[in-house]
């Protein structure tokens, strides 16, 4: 039997970002909540650094902004 699906990731990551401000620069979120470990799968953790610091923008005026540059950086991880 094939392991069940870990739908959960992103609820860990919002909970993780609950008391960001926006705007915010990529530097200031990562001093901010870069620390954070986060449930991305069964057995998978990643810091909130490590999920930050590939997106392509430096700068976040929304949460949707935070979160459409982290999807789209998920889909190449």
């Amino acid at each position: 039997m094939s392991e069940k699906p870990f739908v959960a990731g992103i609820h860990h990551v919002t909970k993780a970002m609950g008391d960001v401000e926006y705007p915010i620069t990529k530097k200031e979120l990562m001093a901010k909540v870069g620390s954070k470990e986060v449930q991305l799968g069964w057995n998978e953790k990643k810091t909130m650094k490590q999920l930050i610091e590939p997106l392509k923008l430096d700068k976040f005026e929304s949460a949707a902004s935070f979160f459409n540059a982290l999807a789209a950086e998920l889909n190449r991880m």
